[in-house]
């Protein structure tokens, strides 16, 4: 039962209101800054003016930044480009203008077409090719004399410069300052920073091409123009020769102020023409590049004064809106809290009145919260056996979800795997008449108890041992690796393990052990291995240790398709599973065709008898033959037909993948139509006293556990909760009619006395029939 608290009045308008708190705190965190700005007032213009002067400056450091970002760009496509195989391989190797040298050319081009939008500021390049005098670019292949003199050229610059001084010598990350450039198939023309690197990067005497990059000025336009003065000043990029790379203005730099620019960054005043200005730089340690900005200082003090002048008029204009803010920020602070309380009042069904203090009562909730948590988790750890057991059995079967069975959830269930390896025996109960005298369930619970326990002890919990059915247990270990060491213990435990049990209890058994695998996802293909092993104890017999690694040698002469599997694929194939049914399939073809080589006579009966399974789940599942054959009029002839096992087990796996879409689609209609009969048979029934989940189970011909767990995931309450507000509804109608005594009310909603009744009323609305009626009374 759940523990209420009971909680101190509380007035709202005391002094200990959270409200009252939240607004002073509020008018003191007002009234702070506005007496140390009163105080500072002195000082504001030469605060304003650093701070505009350092304000511009950090824009100036955003530029610099985003250049270096996108100069570093250029710099990782320049690397990516210069150690393409192929590239180095066209620079040394191409020769003449053979057909295999063209088709070398179109490969490298495809490829160099992935670069071409790497960066915005990137808007063309192109790679000279020195042996072969080839210009290629993402779009086509052509020579320096036509490129230069018919595509794009440079206007201020001939054929003449581009051949001896920029495609020539060695060059390392070289930038030409910013130049117009013509397109003569488009007829523009645009100014663009030349960017040159020579190839190979190793070769630094004779390169033997270059890569050759157009930076467009507009996109580094776009760029100064975050500078809050761009437009009323002028900006700068110099590189580390102090060459003025690109600038906004038509008046230059004087030089004289290069040997002022030594800082990483910083600014002051200068006279240009008569005029004072304020000069700002920073420096890219990336590649010495400045950028400098000059901006009159009249712009910054216009600002400056113009603050000077509204900072009287908006103190006392803060101070009155900051009150009304204080006020209005107080209460939708407040607000939530107000709100939270509501919820909880409501939620916990208490009685609605105010309490001492608002987070003193959420302290309390929580408080109580973390208190029935801690219940839960109690009572979830009390299960945690019984999960432990399903858990197991799951993963050993490979039922088990691998990539939801984390460390936590492990830990949870008390699982725990020190290797990585494993291997799993299965031990069958031959026979046991010498130690138990009769044939009772409870008997063969005591012979299985009786195993485990001295499993248990031999391999010191280094194990788990799961309950697979009456006469049969699997065992479940994870050693350190698959060494001949680990397998000699392993035969040991086994030896070891049936001596005391023919010994001591004079029980009989089987045991059947797979290979090591690695990986949790391999534990279900053990437990199968492990299957396959005991089938062979009708050759080799009873009392038995049979391994599955001596079973591979054997010649086979019969595939392997045990029943278990094909139950397994209809299942899967039922509950629309088809990822782990496409695994056992794979599964299923690597032990034939893979591990045993089966003849091509025993494959194609192998895949028919597959093929048997899918008939049989399909007319289970009432699946039209026509459309899950589409095509193919003989179903048999559908796998008759394919060349390979390859292209059989495919067929398979595509009519397994039709019957689970057509399962998963089925499921979700069904899961909707079964929710609403449920719903509606409880509003007919729900006031009946006989009302029970086993009879509801009955009548819809399922369990009562999958009942329960559906109609919780459905309607996000238990059914019982569901079955209760029907009563409440009904017992409200009824207590309205004044003739009706509460001990007729209570056998009209299903209980058989008024007790009950009044007990279950009380406990959902608070107060008991009697209450209520004189509530609708009044």
């Amino acid at each position: 039962m759940m523990r209420t608290r009971t909680l101190k009045p509380w007035k709202g308008n005391g002094p200990k209101s959270v409200f009252i708190t939240l607004l002073t705190s509020y008018i003191i965190i007002l009234l702070i800054p506005v007496i140390i700005g009163s105080a500072l007032y002195k000082n504001v213009e030469k605060l304003m003016v650093d701070n505009a002067n350092r304000a511009h400056l950090g824009m100036l450091e955003q530029v610099k930044q985003v250049m270096d970002n996108r100069l570093g760009e250029i710099d990782s496509m320049t690397v990516q480009l210069a150690l393409n195989p192929k590239l180095l391989w066209l620079l040394s190797n191409v020769g003449g203008d053979t057909v295999n040298d063209q088709i070398k050319f179109l490969e490298f081009m495809k490829e160099v077409k992935n670069f071409r939008n790497i960066s915005t500021f990137i808007e063309d390049f192109f790679i000279y090719f020195k042996n072969t005098e080839t210009i290629l670019t993402p779009l086509m292949k052509t020579n320096p004399e036509v490129y230069f003199n018919k595509i794009r050229s440079y206007e201020d610059k001939g054929y003449d410069w581009v051949m001896n001084e920029l495609l020539s010598g060695h060059r390392y990350k070289t930038y030409i300052p910013a130049s117009p450039i013509t397109d003569r198939i488009a007829s523009t023309t645009t100014n663009y920073i030349t960017y040159v690197q020579s190839l190979p990067l190793a070769n630094f005497s004779d390169p033997e091409g270059y890569l050759v990059i157009h930076i467009d000025e507009q996109e580094i336009n776009q760029l100064l123009k975050q500078v809050e003065w761009v437009h009323n000043g002028a900006i700068y990029i110099l590189d580390e020769n102090y060459q003025v790379m690109m600038t906004n203005s038509q008046e230059g730099l004087d030089p004289k102020l290069y040997t002022q620019l030594t800082e990483p960054s910083d600014y002051y005043n200068i006279v240009q023409n008569g005029e004072e200005k304020m000069l700002s730089y920073t420096t890219s340690a990336k590649n010495g590049w400045k950028y400098v900005s000059v901006v009159p200082t009249s712009i910054v003090m216009e600002q400056v004064n113009r603050v000077k002048d509204g900072a009287l008029a908006m103190l006392v204009i803060c101070l009155a809106a900051g009150a009304v803010a204080s006020y209005v920020m107080a209460y939708r602070n407040y607000s939530p809290i107000r709100e939270m309380i509501q919820e909880i009042i409501k939620g916990r069904g208490l009685k609605r009145g105010h309490f001492t203090n608002e987070y003193d009562f959420i302290k309390k909730m929580i408080v109580l919260s973390l208190n029935e948590e801690k219940h839960l988790r109690k009572t979830l750890e009390e299960q945690a056996p019984v999960l432990q057991a399903n858990f197991l059995t799951r993963l050993i079967k490979g039922h088990a979800e691998i990539d939801a069975a984390q460390d936590r959830s492990l830990e949870f269930m008390g699982v725990h795997f020190e290797h990585d390896f494993f291997c799993t025996m299965i031990i069958e109960i031959d026979d046991c008449s010498s130690f138990i005298k009769g044939d009772t369930e409870r008997e063969w619970a005591l012979v299985r108890f009786i195993l485990t326990n001295v499993c248990s002890e031999l391999m010191q919990d280094k194990g788990y041992i799961v309950e697979m059915d009456r006469d049969r247990l699997a065992v479940l270990t994870s050693i350190p690796e698959a060494d001949d060491e680990v397998k000699m213990r392993r035969n040991d435990f086994i030896r070891q393990l049936k001596q005391v049990i023919e010994e001591r209890f004079r029980i009989q058994t089987t045991v059947a052990v797979s290979m090591i695998h690695q990986g949790m996802e391999e534990i279900g293909r053990c437990y199968r291995e492990a299957l396959m092993a005991m089938d062979y104890r009708v050759i080799y017999g009873a009392n038995e240790v049979i391994f599955y690694e001596d079973l591979e040698d054997l010649e086979q002469h019969y595939y392997h398709y045990p029943m278990e599997a094909e139950v397994q694929l209809m299942n899967y194939a039922k509950s629309g599973d088809y990822v782990h049914a496409e695994k056992l399939l794979e599964q299923i073809y690597e032990v034939n065709f893979t591990d045993h080589k089966i003849t091509p006579e025993m494959g194609k009966c192998l895949f028919f008898d597959m093929l048997s399974t899918v008939l049989k789940v399909s007319n289970g599942m009432n699946i039209d033959d026509k459309k899950l054959f589409a095509g193919s009029s003989d179903p048999a002839k559908s796998i008759s037909d394919c060349s390979t096992a390859e292209e059989m087990l495919g067929k398979i796996k595509e009519l397994y993948m039709q019957i689970c879409t057509h399962s998963r689609e089925e499921k979700t209609d069904h899961s909707e139509r079964l929710y609403a009969r449920i719903c509606s048979y409880i509003e007919q029934n729900g006031v009946d006293c006989n009302i029970s989940l086993t009879m509801m189970a009955d009548h819809f011909q399922i369990t009562p556990q999958y009942l329960s767990s559906f109609f919780k995931k459905h309607s996000g309450q238990n059914i019982t909760d569901y079955i209760a507000a029907v009563r409440i509804r009904e017992s409200k109608a009824l207590l309205a009619d004044q003739t009706l005594t509460v001990s007729q009310i209570a056998q009209k909603v299903g209980y058989s006395n008024d007790v009950g009744f009044i007990r279950f009323f009380k406990k959902y609305e608070g107060v008991t029939p009697g209450k209520y009626r004189e509530m609708l009374r009044r």
